[in-house]
């Protein structure tokens, strides 16, 4: 990617960024998968003939999913959104008739420690629930992320 003038964002591993006179690019990567964003038609084309000169692979056209991710595209707005992802979370957990709220959880809504003052098993399906909903939370919805990670620090130590 260098070769190309890539330079990998820090904050990100699998983000690379190409700036110069010509426009910005940026490619995210997850796997085998792919995605490239540019700053015009121009320019994007010239960066697919240059990738599919040096790897195989498969033009799919304008994205639609990806890492169960839903991606609608129109002249002026790129939306993502985990709907079914957060449909197949409440009916698991039997919550699929639950009321809908505005905020998920008051954040003056104090957490008690443990009465017994020990480590709780981690590895129950509470814990399970906030690893989705962790993942939900760094990918759509960074509206619940403060209380998601509130609860997972609670789940680790209850005691405080």
């Amino acid at each position: 990617m260098r070769k190309h003038g890539f330079t990998q964002l820090l904050s990100d591993p699998c983000v690379y960024i190409c700036r110069d006179h010509k426009g910005i690019v940026i490619i995210t990567v997850w796997v085998d998968d792919l995605l490239l964003f540019a700053s015009s038609e121009e320019v994007m084309i010239m960066m697919k003939d240059n990738l599919k000169s040096e790897w195989q692979m498969t033009d799919l056209g304008e994205p639609s999913k990806i890492v169960g991710i839903k991606i609608t595209i129109d002249d002026r707005s790129v939306m993502i959104s985990q709907k079914k992802y957060i449909e197949n979370i409440l009916i698991k957990e039997g919550l699929e008739r639950a009321n809908l709220v505005s905020m998920p959880l008051d954040p003056n809504t104090p957490l008690v420690p443990n009465p017994n003052e020990g480590k709780v098993d981690q590895s129950n399906p509470y814990a399970r629930l906030l690893g989705e909903l962790q993942f939900l939370a760094n990918a759509t919805r960074p509206d619940i992320a403060f209380m998601v990670n509130r609860l997972a620090s609670y789940m680790a130590d209850p005691s405080l």
